[in-house]
Order: C-alpha cells, then structure tokens, then sequence
C-alpha cells in the first residue's frame, strides 16, 4: 500500500475485554489498558476524534459482538 491510499484508509479502534482488563487496539496495534469499558471506548472515542481531525477518518468498534460506537 502506498502513501496515498495509506491516507485514505479507515483507523479502527477496537475495544474488547482480556482478563479482567478493558484493552483497545487500533488497526492491531495495542493503544491501551483501562480497568473498565467506559475508560476504554471513552479513549478509543478520543483516538478515533483525533484521527478525524487530522482527515483520517476511524471508527470504534467494541466487544461483545464488535458493536459499532459513534464517537
């Protein structure tokens, strides 16, 4: 993938529950440990609003059944 379609590209924050801890990745990497959902969607949602400011558009997605969440 080149530079330019690299740009365009979707972020995706994804957020799911690992023994006993809240974690959220974005695209497969990991950005983060929380002690509950709401700290971990609440920092995917600020992840996924800083990727839009800068043009890259994102979206969060969150376990169970990776529920989309409007950020």
């Amino acid at each position: 993938m080149n530079a330019v379609s690299r740009a365009g590209a979707s972020r995706v924050f994804r957020v799911w529950e690992q023994s006993g801890h809240w974690r959220v990745s974005r695209d497969g990497i990991l950005y983060g440990d929380f002690l509950t959902r709401g700290d971990a969607v609440r920092a995917a949602c600020f992840g996924a609003r800083t990727q839009d400011g800068h043009g890259r558009p994102a979206q969060v997605i969150a376990s169970p059944g990776d529920q989309p969440i409007p950020h």
